[in-house]
């Protein structure tokens, strides 16, 4: 699963693929890790602060909002039929242009097209000239 699992009910997920998975089988979780366990890049919070002029500050997904969950993936496995947990961490260097990663934003549920509107060109405007400040 990707980082969609924080959106589910995931206790009810994992009771799901339980009945799913092989004996010997495993749900496998690849997350950008929670908040606040990745240092960021400078340009972060030049993006949060436009898409809050233009969003508000709650993260919006669909027609709700969405607060990170208080308990960790981890904590939710542990109490699952899935009770091993390892966890493995990769870094990678991602290199963007200016304009992937103004697009980058619309792939976000918090800043996707249908949250922006009419609003939308406006918004990669002013992202735009902010990043380049």
């Amino acid at each position: 699963m990707g980082a969609a699992f924080h959106w589910a009910d995931r206790d009810q997920v994992l009771r799901d693929l339980d009945q799913l998975v092989v004996p010997e089988g495993a749900a496998a979780l690849a997350s950008g890790g929670a908040p606040g366990s990745v240092e960021l890049p400078r340009w972060s919070d030049v993006i949060t602060a436009v898409r809050t002029k233009y969003l508000g500050p709650e993260r919006r997904g669909g027609s709700s909002t969405y607060s990170h969950p208080k308990e960790s993936h981890q904590e939710v496995l542990k109490r699952s039929p899935f009770t091993s947990v390892q966890t493995f961490r990769w870094d990678r260097r991602v290199t963007s242009t200016l304009d992937q990663l103004v697009r980058r934003q619309h792939s976000f549920s918090y800043s996707s097209p249908a949250q922006l509107g009419d609003a939308q060109p406006k918004f990669e405007r002013e992202l735009r000239a902010a990043l380049l400040e």
